[in-house]
C-alpha cells in the first residue's frame, strides 16, 4: 500500500508539473519559446561553449482499458544528449525512464525501467552518406524511427510497428541519399552480430541481423518505403526470420495519410509466420484540432485468428512541441490481448 501511495503521489506530482508546463507554454510567445537561457521548446537546450545539446520528451497519460482498472501515469521521461562539433563526427544518446510513476485503482501496476533507447556515433563519409555505430532504432517502416510520442498522432501504437521485429538494435549502419536516383533515394543498410547494449527485459533482442530500408520520394507530398531484414533473435536462435515491409506517407493542406505493412516468414514453417498492416488518416477540424482514424490487422505466429483493431480519436496541437490526444480503441478476434478501451495523453517535446 505504501508503494502504491508513493507511486500515486509521484504520478500526480509529475502530471501536475507537466500540465503546468503545458499551461505556461500555452501562453508563451508564438514562436514556442520560453525566455530562460534562450531556450526554445522542442529544439533542445544548447550548453554554452560546447557542441552539446540537451532535449527529450515526457508523456503523461490517463487510460481506462477494457477489462482493467483506470490508470494515471507519467509513462515516459526521455532525455536526449547529442553533440555536433566542427568535424565529421556526431554523437547521440537517448535514455528513457518507462512507467516512471503510475497509479491504478487496483494494486497492480507496471514495473518502472530505465531504458537505453539509443547510443551511437555518426561519421560523415561524404556529404550524402554517414556511417553509424552503436545502438539505434531499427529502420523498419516509418513509425519506429519517428519514435517520440509528441511526434505521432495517437497514444496507442500500431501492432505492426512493434510485434514483428525488435524495435532497436546494436550494430553498424550505413545511411545516405542517392540524389540521382528518382527524386533522391534514401537508404539505410544495417547489420548486427551477437551483441546488444542494455537489452530491455521485455524484448527478445536481435542475435544476428542484416537488413535495409529504402525511401523514395514520389512527389513533394508523398513518399514510399521498402524494408527487408534477415535475422534471428536471442531466445530461439535456430529460428531464422525474413521480413518484408512496405510503408507509405502522404500529406497536403494539413491532411495526412500513412500506412505500413509487414510480412515475416520463418524457417520453422508457415505456422510461425506473422503479418500485419495499418492505415491511418488525419484530418484537420480547425486550426489546432485534428480527427484521427486508424484501422489495423495483425496475425501473430501460432494464433488461430487475425486481430483487428479500430482507432477513433482527437489530437489537439497546442503548439509544435505539445500535443494532447484522446482515443477509443475497439477490437475483434483479439486473441493476442492487444490494448483496447479509452486512452489519453499529454506529450511535450523539450
Amino acid at each position: 500500500m505504501r508503494a502504491l501511495v508513493g507511486k500515486g503521489l509521484g504520478a500526480g506530482l509529475a502530471l501536475y508539473l507537466l500540465i503546468a508546463l503545458v499551461g505556461r507554454v500555452g501562453v508563451a510567445h508564438a514562436d514556442d519559446s520560453i525566455s530562460v537561457f534562450d531556450y526554445h521548446l522542442g529544439h533542445g537546450l544548447q550548453i554554452p561553449g560546447t557542441g552539446f545539446r540537451l532535449g527529450g520528451y515526457a508523456t503523461g497519460s490517463f487510460d481506462n482499458l477494457s477489462g482493467d482498472s483506470s490508470r494515471l501515469a507519467l509513462d515516459n521521461l526521455s532525455m536526449f544528449i547529442w553533440w555536433e562539433g566542427q568535424s565529421r563526427w556526431k554523437f547521440f544518446s537517448e535514455i528513457e525512464y518507462e512507467n516512471f510513476a503510475d497509479i491504478r485503482k487496483a494494486s497492480e501496476g507496471e514495473d518502472d525501467y530505465l531504458s537505453l533507447e539509443r547510443l551511437y556515433l555518426d561519421y560523415a563519409l561524404t556529404d550524402t552518406s554517414t556511417l553509424r555505430l552503436g545502438k539505434f532504432l531499427t529502420p523498419v517502416g516509418r513509425w519506429n524511427v519517428i519514435h517520440a510520442t509528441p511526434l505521432v498522432w495517437t497514444t496507442s501504437r500500431p501492432l505492426a510497428t512493434t510485434l514483428a521485429f525488435p524495435t532497436n538494435m546494436t550494430g553498424l549502419m550505413l545511411t545516405g541519399t542517392l540524389p540521382d536516383v528518382g527524386n533522391g533515394l534514401e537508404y539505410s543498410i544495417y547489420a548486427s552480430s551477437n551483441g546488444q547494449i542494455r537489452t530491455n527485459p521485455d524484448v527478445d533482442p536481435f542475435y544476428r541481423a542484416l537488413g535495409l530500408h529504402l525511401t523514395l520520394p514520389l512527389s513533394p507530398y508523398a513518399r514510399i518505403g521498402f524494408s527487408y531484414a534477415n535475422f534471428s533473435q536471442s531466445q530461439l536462435r535456430s529460428d531464422r526470420k525474413r521480413l518484408l515491409g512496405l510503408d507509405y506517407f502522404w500529406t497536403h493542406d494539413r491532411f495526412e495519410l500513412s500506412a505500413e505493412a509487414v510480412y515475416r516468414s520463418s524457417n520453422l514453417g508457415s505456422r510461425w509466420d506473422e503479418k500485419g498492416a495499418y492505415v491511418q488518416l488525419v484530418a484537420p477540424l480547425d486550426k489546432r484540432l485534428y480527427a484521427v482514424g486508424r484501422y489495423e490487422v495483425y496475425r501473430k505466429a501460432l494464433e488461430p485468428a487475425t486481430t483487428r483493431l479500430s482507432v477513433a480519436g482527437l489530437a489537439y496541437q497546442l503548439n509544435s512541441a505539445v500535443i494532447v490526444k484522446a482515443e477509443w480503441v475497439s477490437g475483434r478476434h483479439n486473441t493476442i490481448h492487444a490494448t483496447t478501451g479509452f486512452l489519453s495523453s499529454i506529450s511535450v517535446l523539450f
